[in-house]
Parts: C-alpha cells; sequence; structure tokens
C-alpha cells in the first residue's frame, strides 16, 4: 500500500473507523494463531460496518475451491460446511478478477451464489466482497452482507472493508510462514532424532534377535519356559520400536485434532486399565476416580489417550524402586471454560532444572531408556487442542503433570 493511498485513507475514515483499524493491527501482531486473529477481524468487521453478517473465505491450495473459513452473523452456521467450485458466485468472480465487488441488488446480479441463503436461511440483499492478496499470492476474499440500516454499500464501506483485507491478509501470512518455520523445525528434528537415537535403534534390534534366537532354541529343545521368556523380549522391544516411530511421525507431522465428543472418564479408566499389569511388574499400583461432574466434551480421543498414556507410563517408571510406588490420575472441572486431567506420582520427583527442559525434543531423564520424544510429543498434541501442560513436583518428593483443556475447542468447525 503507498504512501498517498494510506493519505487518502486516513481522511476518509472516520475516527471510530481508525481505532478499529489500529485494534485489528494490535491483534495480528499479537498471536500467531490464525483462527484467533481471522474471528476478530470479522467481528471488528461486522461491527464498525454495521452489517448483519460477514464472511472470509478462503482457496483451497489442493483442490481450488472457496472455503468458508470464518462466518459470523445470522445463521452464519448453516454456511461454514459449504465448499464453492472456482470462480462460483460473487465471491470466485472477486477472487478470480482479483477486483472488489459491490451489489446493492443480489437479485439482479447473476454472479449471486444462492445456495447461501438456501443452506443457511439467510437472506442476503447486498454484498460488499473484496479480494484477501498480500504481494506474494491471493488467499480468497472478504465479504460482508446487508448494512443494519437496510441502506445501500457505498465506496466509502469499500474503502473500509478493504483496509480490514489488507490487515487479514497479513494475518493469514504471518501465520503460514510460521507454520513454515516450525515444520522445518520439526523435520530438522527428526533428522536429529534419527542420527542421535542410532544406538539406541540398535539395541532394540538386537534384543529383537537375541529373543528370536531365544525362541527358536526353545523350539528345538521343546523348552516351554525359554520361549516364555524369548518371546518376553521380542514382545517388549518390539513395543518399544512401535512406540518410537510412533512418536516421530506424531511429532514431525502438523495436524488438526479429530474432534468429536468423548467421555474423559472412559479415557482415563481405559489407559489406566493398559498401564496396571506394567504398573504391577513394577511393584506400583494405579488408581483412578471418576469425576461424574465432566461429562462428554469435545475432543481427539486418540491423541489425548495417547498423551494420558505417555504420562502415566512416565509416572509408573519414576516410581521404579520406591517403596509403595503409587500413582494418582483424576479430572477435575475447570472455570467453565476448561477441565483439568491430572497425573500425580510419589516418585523421585524431577529437579527445576529438568523441569525447564520437560517438554525439549530429546531431552529425558531416563537415559538410554527413554527417546526424549514422548513428552514433546505430548506438548504437541495437547497445543492443537489449544490446551496446556505444566509440571509440579520436587526431588524426592514424586511429581504431578496438569493438562488444561477447553471444554469447547476452538478447531470445533
Amino acid at each position: 500500500m503507498g504512501v498517498c493511498e494510506v493519505m487518502r485513507m486516513r481522511a476518509a475514515l472516520s475516527t471510530d473507523e481508525l481505532q478499529a483499524l489500529v485494534e485489528v493491527s494490535k491483534t495480528v501482531n499479537a498471536h500467531l494463531d490464525l483462527d484467533t486473529v481471522l474471528e476478530s477481524v470479522m467481528a471488528v468487521a461486522m461491527d464498525v460496518m454495521r452489517v448483519e453478517a460477514s464472511s472470509l473465505v478462503l482457496v483451497d491450495d489442493e483442490t481450488g475451491d472457496l472455503l468458508f473459513h470464518v462466518a459470523q452473523g445470522a445463521k452464519a452456521g448453516g454456511v461454514k460446511p459449504l465448499r464453492m467450485k472456482p470462480g462460483e458466485g460473487i465471491v470466485g468472480w472477486v477472487i478470480d478478477s482479483r477486483k472488489p465487488a459491490l451489489v446493492n441488488d443480489v437479485e439482479s446480479d447473476a454472479r449471486f451464489y444462492v445456495k447461501a441463503d438456501e443452506a443457511s436461511g439467510f437472506k442476503t440483499r447486498a454484498v460488499l466482497c473484496v479480494p484477501l492478496e498480500t504481494r506474494t499470492r491471493l488467499w480468497g476474499a472478504i465479504e460482508v452482507l446487508n448494512k443494519r440500516s437496510g441502506g445501500d454499500f457505498d465506496d466509502h464501506d469499500l474503502l473500509l472493508c478493504e483496509a480490514l483485507a489488507a490487515q487479514a491478509a497479513v494475518a493469514i501470512e504471518i501465520a503460514m510462514l510460521h507454520k513454515q518455520i516450525l515444520a522445518a523445525e520439526r523435520l530438522a528434528a527428526i533428522g536429529q532424532t534419527i542420527a542421535g537415537l542410532a544406538h539406541c535403534i540398535k539395541n532394540v534390534l538386537n534384543g529383537i534377535h537375541g529373543g528370536s534366537y531365544m525362541v527358536d532354541l526353545a523350539l528345538r529343545k521343546n523348552d516351554a519356559p525359554m520361549m516364555t521368556k524369548g518371546w518376553g523380549i521380542v514382545r517388549k522391544n518390539n513395543a518399544f520400536m512401535q512406540e518410537l516411530v510412533l512418536d516421530m511421525l506424531t511429532y514431525s507431522k502438523e495436524r488438526e485434532p479429530e474432534l468429536e465428543p468423548a467421555d474423559v472418564n472412559d479415557i482415563i479408566e481405559g489407559v489406566c486399565g493398559l498401564m496396571d499389569q506394567k504398573a504391577k511388574d513394577q511393584g506400583v499400583s494405579v488408581t483412578w476416580t471418576r469425576n461424574d461432574q465432566l461429562g462428554r466434551v469435545l475432543l481427539d480421543p486418540k491423541g489425548i489417550r495417547r498423551c494420558l498414556l505417555n504420562l502415566v507410563s512416565n509416572a509408573v517408571d519414576a516410581c521404579q524402586g520406591s517403596p509403595e510406588g503409587h500413582v494418582e490420575v483424576r479430572s477435575v472441572p475447570g472455570d467453565g471454560e476448561t477441565f483439568r486431567i491430572e497425573v500425580s506420582d510419589n516418585g523421585a520427583g524431577i529437579s527445576e532444572q529438568d523441569q525447564a527442559k520437560l517438554f525439549q525434543v530429546f531431552f529425558s531423564t531416563k537415559g538410554a531408556k527413554g527417546t526424549g520424544l514422548g513428552l514433546a510429543v505430548t506438548h504437541k498434541i495437547i497445543a492443537e487442542h489449544h490446551g496446556t501442560i505444566t509440571v509440579e513436583s520436587e526431588l524426592g518428593q514424586g511429581a504431578t503433570f496438569v493438562v488444561t483443556l477447553p471444554l469447547v475447542n476452538k478447531t470445533n468447525p
């Protein structure tokens, strides 16, 4: 945007409108979460432009389809699942032409996409739509619908909408660049992991080879106890290798949680049941308490189950060798917007120095027995749920890991 254009904009916009743009700019610069920023931008667009509804449409990189990434206002939920073909509707025309469209009577415009109104039950009378682009690429478009006063959109509205679209486009570009940086860091981390874990993998393969040799020998000698022991070694090392590979894949790949209503109590019960035998083998007891105040919540059951398996397994290992080692898992209703899952143990505890590095990839307090990926993966999955994980511990006093998750997840469509 040139200096002359900026000066023209400042002269044309009111004090309230300029203040709204300043607030949007602060939001763009303060957050890297794309959904948070775009929701804020569109909320400001609705408020300052005094319209009944607004939406932000992005182009799907793979198919070219147009997706309603953000929709606000009356009956907005009806349009979010829609996918429009390239060029469809007024918004499709704006994206193809890279020109704005100001239509105060949609019924007389052949470009109008009536299916959106049919799907949502909303009645569109007028549309103002502008392209969403930066110097590097075209991202999509912003559109606002129906002035609340019933009047027509004009050039002043167009100027304001273009200013808001410029802010939204910057936010998208910053968020995408941030994602690319994180993806590059993860791939680099996986490369370092492969190099750093070569010795660990070699030991696992040696374990599998040794166990297989015992099984073969037991078959020849018809020695059932030796076969049981050999198969146990193979199974243990195979499970370790499987967990290692899954952790590497999870950490290296950017993904959205597959959200569905799930009972947190059932997930905790299942995890504790899976860990029960391992705990008994190490002389550790595992208990959990059902919390009936916490019903079904929206989350990715597989992801959260994986997190809890990591946390409970670590807690059991921390208690190994301790007299009367004990692990307790509980769910706790939060402040109305969040809930917590706590995993406590009375094991060795974690030093303050180690606590600062717990969620870093490759860091492990288990020495050669750990991969340094489990807690990094756990942190990543919880972050994808827009949650947090913290630890409270002192050496010799056990540890408590606290997972805080939203009751209504921000990634919910």
